[in-house]
């Protein structure tokens, strides 16, 4: 169904159901470069333009209002990682429904609680996932009132693939103030919660990134490898369409894979989860060089290793490549931003996290009750005009998380004279043998170039140093033991395939079941170390 030249302009704020079609008016031959191709239109096939991606987004909706979506519904989607997710939720969304986005990784018990927190009208999952549902798809069934198919067939549900398209749903513009944008929590540490974000609230990111793409006067091919479910990327999409620049979003972060795909697109701005980087660092070595095009490298929301930062930096061919670093969390967007180039980078505390964004977001340090330790640290607490507006079926717990307009991020940290903000540990992390376990882990790395991850973890035995190599090779025991020589006493390190590491559809680990998986004996060694009990 083509984009009619008539649609209502969202006004001031941002309009999910309506930027691709906005944005094809403006900028119709601009590409998408994909690494595989869209489940809700396989034709498409792997360079889609934004006028093929908005009509998409029209044919979509179209179907999903033949299948009884309306305005004002809430709708879950859980269905198969790929970028047309970000797509179904504007299609959604242009219809005046509410998606409510869950990772393609989470398991299927995890679902079915967080559906009967939400109990929404219509569920969008896919075949796939229907076919490994078991007993929860049973009960879904009596959480759900309909489940509906992007493609294929399973179990005698409707598909979009057999609804028509031939009538336009009409265009709802949201009140500023009303949730428009369900994303969850990443689950660290246990069912991730349900964040609802007023449309008012998505502005913030958009705003920031917005004006600092107009400050660095960007008109590059940007390339995001982030997860398509996740807020941030909802604001990233929104502002590279609003530059009409061609976009890549990757599903797959292999290695293999982004050297492909940027040595095809050569992007001038690139995004990606914190651990990502660390994996990608072999390709700063890559003869052909694949990051060498890259002005811009850009990490949200985690504290990444400064390590990872300089081999980036040094990889870039660019005169003055700078990498943006930006901390926050899915209820409040991004809180504070530190700007690196290959000078500060030499010198930079891996645990500073930058300052907030004038005008938006501000922070500060609580006193944790009951700790006086001589320091200045506490918890971190923001106030932010992104601040999501509740836990879906979990007030009671967001009001614990808030007292006005402050927001508890549940992070230890503190403020220097400066004003910037260090981040130390999770709340649930601190132990009291390191003053900061992200330090140590920092420290390590730097020394250690052949790591790709390094987590410290509290056992009841002690400090339980994990650490996964680069393409799971032999770790070098001699150069972890002067690694940790100015550390406080830890075990010898568990040595363990990447795969094998528990981790979030935003490649956080998951500390509370790595330790339990070492507690108990069921994650697979590369050697003869066994963890502490």
């Amino acid at each position: 169904m083509p984009v009619p030249a008539d649609l209502p302009k969202p006004g001031k704020l941002f309009s999910l159901g309506l930027m691709t079609q906005q944005a094809a008016l403006r900028h119709p031959d601009s590409l998408f470069y994909l690494d595989k191709p869209f489940d809700l239109a396989p034709e498409l096939g792997m360079r889609p333009t934004y006028a093929q991606v908005a009509d998409l987004v029209e044919d979509t909706a179209a179907r999903l209002y033949a299948l009884g979506v309306r305005a004002g519904d809430v709708v879950g989607v859980y269905k198969t990682h790929n970028a047309d997710l970000l797509f179904l939720a504007c299609a959604l969304a242009r219809i005046g429904a509410v998606p409510a986005m869950l990772a393609p990784f989470l398991e299927w018990e995890t679902v079915t609680i967080m559906m009967d927190r939400l109990r929404p009208a219509h569920f969008v999952t896919d075949a796939a996932k229907i076919a490994v549902s078991g007993e929860h798809g049973d009960r879904l069934r009596v959480i759900v009132p309909s489940t509906v198919l992007t493609h294929g067939r399973a179990a005698g549900l409707p598909s979009l693939e057999d609804a028509p398209a031939d009538r336009r749903p009409p265009y709802h513009d949201l009140p500023a103030d009303d949730p428009a944008l369900i994303t969850h929590t990443s689950g660290t540490t246990g069912v991730p919660k349900m964040v609802a974000a007023a449309r008012r609230g998505t502005q913030l990111p958009i705003n920031m990134q917005a004006r600092l793409a107009r400050w660095l006067r960007y008109s590059e091919t940007y390339a995001m490898c982030i997860s398509f479910v996740h807020s941030r990327t909802y604001a990233a999409l929104a502002t590279a369409l609003e530059l009409g620049i061609n976009i890549a979003a990757l599903t797959d972060a292999d290695v293999d894979n982004v050297r492909k795909i940027f040595l095809e697109c050569r992007p001038g701005g690139v995004e990606a989860h914190p651990n990502m980087y660390t994996h990608w660092e072999e390709l700063a070595d890559d003869p052909d060089g694949p990051l060498e095009s890259v002005r811009i490298f850009m990490s949200t929301f985690d504290a990444i290793h400064p390590r990872s930062i300089r081999v980036m930096l040094g990889a870039s061919r660019r005169r003055w490549p700078i990498f943006l670093q930006s901390y926050g969390q899915t209820e409040t967007g991004p809180v504070t931003m530190r700007l690196y180039t290959r000078r500060n980078i030499r010198r930079a505390d891996g645990r500073c996290v930058g300052h907030p964004f004038i005008g938006m977001t501000k922070a500060r340090i609580r006193p944790r009750p009951g700790v006086d330790d001589g320091t200045r640290h506490g918890f971190i607490e923001a106030t932010s005009t992104g601040l999501g507006i509740t836990y879906v079926g979990q007030q009671e717990l967001y009001d614990e998380r808030r007292d006005g307009d402050w927001w508890n991020l549940q992070d230890i940290g503190y403020k220097s004279r400066w004003g910037c903000l260090h981040l130390l540990d999770r709340e649930f992390d601190q132990t009291p043998e390191l003053a900061s376990m992200l330090a140590a882990e920092d420290t390590i790395l730097d020394q250690l170039p052949t790591l790709t991850e390094a987590v410290f973890v509290s056992l009841p035995g002690g400090i339980q140093p994990v650490v996964c190599t680069r393409r799971d090779k032999p770790l070098d025991r001699t150069a972890w033991a002067a690694a940790v020589a100015g550390l406080p006493q830890v075990a010898d390190p568990v040595h363990i395939a990447w795969d094998e590491m528990p981790h979030t559809a935003t490649w956080k680990v998951k500390r509370n079941v790595l330790a339990e998986r070492l507690a108990d004996g069921t994650i697979p060694t590369l050697d003869e170390v066994k963890p502490l009990i």
